[in-house]
């Protein structure tokens, strides 16, 4: 029998019969048979082929529908599905064990307990508690204790080392564990006893870790916050709770005293927002660009004092476990960053002379970081430029083995706060607590080089799905944005350079993006000049590069394909930069 194929797509007339186009990439639409031919036309549909007549086994919605699509893109790539009836009745099993008492247990259940999440967040792995011992803060850090009810090679684990991670798309996510597990009893939510694992830490005043213990314990949060919420207390507002607002001014200081160590010690410092999506019901209202605000990073730096913490404690005893592993960027990545800078007008410091060592790769960009940072302050482009940093540098990814990771500048690191959604994370808590003889043995090292590299490629996998999410449901806003206003002009910022023409975000926070095809900028034949940082004009030597302000309109939206074509609002483009310079010899000291 042939292998059964799902394609998604739209649901078409084609003649007397219908066919489903595909929705989401090219492709060849696929005639149905007289049977299964569910849905209207119109609709976003999954369709079994293989033996017999293709057939629709799944109705998403119609296309015009945000949340149809982000059912259909997750079924275009095999998410969204139910957990396999195993995997359930597991979960339903280990439940009924919440209210257990452990032995053993550290009872925390007096502390004041903080969690900080998103306002629209489902699963809630991390909370901390605060203490101030005269110039140290003494920190505790609570990660959802998974490995409790998660266990090694059971059902519900090898479910969740397939799926790798949770996907989150605008309005839906499609979990790791099963929803009695990410949304109940693994949840840290208030108002309820949860088992977490501990990571305790005192931090002196200059940001240094100075003690470090970890346990099994049980802590009772009394009060969710978001990250609204703690940042309008830091701005002068109120939570009508004095002990609660003291502790989070506490959390403040200790946050900012990690944060300056990080930066001391060579951490890069590159920020970037990305889209947060409103719903109203199954409508989609709006888009805001969510960036890393005071809030953020005050959880932040806790999540990473914790990660570290965990990490030094494994390699300090030379046990195995999945790192998260980030080389430092290679010299060539280094020096045409450079070269692409210095190209753009943006003053960096000379390289130093002869091979760069990786220590000085990472060390030129934090340079390269800073002096963009200097130049956007005054020039703009704070939304394209920073992103060629990031371009330079190597992808962050899972390993067994440890190098450290370079743009933390940190010698040791894992993930370990968020076991509700990340695998990686729920290793490292069975490999913790076998280590502190808390639990079974946990998994060898063959094993977990295994999982990191499975782990490595759901990841990536998820974070091109979710970028495409993204790009649909702000082409599904831009629809609504333009049927109040056709001829819309929209203020933006070159974010890249194709070989036809330029990549732009515009509109309200630069939420939007869209193409720019140079066929469609007058006066010039335009071209891409060799480093990819700008067009340059045949005729006028007229410059059009990354980090410029033009204005554009919307000439067309698809919006299932996430991509939006665009044409200048104004028939010039951008002031005329000065022609390209003659190229100095850039020696390195």
């Amino acid at each position: 029998m042939p292998p059964r194929a799902l394609i998604v797509g739209q649901l078409v007339g084609a003649g007397r019969g219908l066919a489903v186009e595909p929705a989401f990439e090219a492709g060849v639409p696929v005639r149905l048979g007289k049977q299964g031919r569910d849905g209207r036309i119109g609709d976003l549909v999954t369709v079994s082929t293989g033996r017999g007549s293709p057939r629709v086994v799944a109705v998403h919605g119609p296309a015009s529908s945000p949340r149809a699509a982000m059912a259909a893109l997750l079924a275009s790539e095999g998410l969204g599905r139910s957990f396999p009836k195993a995997v359930l009745a597991e979960a339903d099993e280990v439940a009924d064990q919440a209210m257990v008492v452990d032995a053993g247990r550290r009872d925390l259940r007096d502390q004041r307990v903080i969690t900080i999440d998103p306002e629209g967040a489902k699963d809630h792995d991390d909370a901390v508690a605060v203490v101030a011992e005269g110039d140290a803060i003494r920190l505790w850090v609570h990660i959802a204790d998974v490995a409790r009810y998660v266990r090694h090679g059971g059902a519900i684990d090898r479910e969740a080392a397939r799926r790798g991670n949770s996907v989150y798309v605008p309005g839906t996510v499609d979990p790791m564990l099963p929803e009695r597990l990410s949304s109940d009893i693994c949840s840290l939510r208030p108002g309820a006893d949860r088992k977490v694992v501990t990571v305790e830490m005192l931090v002196d005043a200059a940001g240094e870790v100075t003690e470090t213990r970890f346990c099994r314990s049980l802590i009772h949060s009394r009060q969710r916050l978001t990250y609204p919420q703690v940042d309008q207390l830091f701005a002068g507002g109120g939570l009508g709770d004095v002990a609660l607002e003291a502790d989070l001014r506490v959390v403040q200081t200790l946050a900012e005293r990690l944060r300056i160590r990080r930066m001391k010690r060579g951490a890069l410092g590159i920020e970037t927002a990305e889209p947060s999506f409103r719903f109203d019901g199954d409508r989609l209202a709006g888009v805001a660009m969510e960036g890393q605000t005071a809030a953020h990073s005050l959880v932040e730096e806790c999540m990473i004092a914790a990660n570290e913490a965990v990490a030094r404690y494994m390699l300090a005893r030379n046990r195995s476990t999945i790192f998260r592993r980030h080389e430092d960027p290679q010299a060539r990545s280094i020096e045409l960053l450079y070269e692409r800078l210095v190209e753009l007008g943006i003053p960096v410091p000379e390289l130093v002379e002869g091979p760069l060592t990786p220590t000085e790769c990472a060390e030129a960009a934090v340079r390269a970081s800073e002096a963009i940072a200097r130049h956007t302050a005054r020039h703009g482009g704070a939304r394209a430029l920073p992103v060629l940093v990031l371009q330079a540098l190597r992808q962050a990814h899972y390993s067994s083995e440890h190098v450290g990771h370079s743009g933390l500048a940190s010698s040791a690191y894992l993930h370990f706060t968020s076991p509700i959604r990340r695998y990686p994370d729920l290793a490292a808590h069975r490999a913790l607590l076998d280590a502190l003889g808390l639990d079974d043995p946990a998994a060898d090292a063959t094993e977990l080089a295994v999982e990191a590299e499975r782990s490595s490629m759901t990841e990536r996998a998820a974070t091109a799905l979710e970028r495409r999410a993204d790009r649909i449901c702000l082409a599904f806003l831009l629809i609504e944005r333009l049927r109040r206003e056709p001829d819309e002009r929209f203020a933006g910022e070159v974010m890249g350079i194709g070989e036809g023409g330029a990549f732009v975000a515009y509109g309200p926070e630069l939420a939007f993006d869209g193409y720019l095809p140079a066929r469609r900028i007058e006066g010039d034949w335009w071209r891409s000049d060799p480093l990819g940082v700008m067009l340059v004009g045949d005729e006028s030597g007229r410059r059009i590069a990354i980090g410029d302000p033009v204005t554009v309109r919307v000439v067309e939206v698809n919006p299932l394909r996430g991509r939006v074509d665009l044409e200048p609002a104004d028939t010039s483009m951008p002031a005329p930069r000065p022609g390209p310079r003659s190229r100095r010899d850039r020696r390195r000291r």
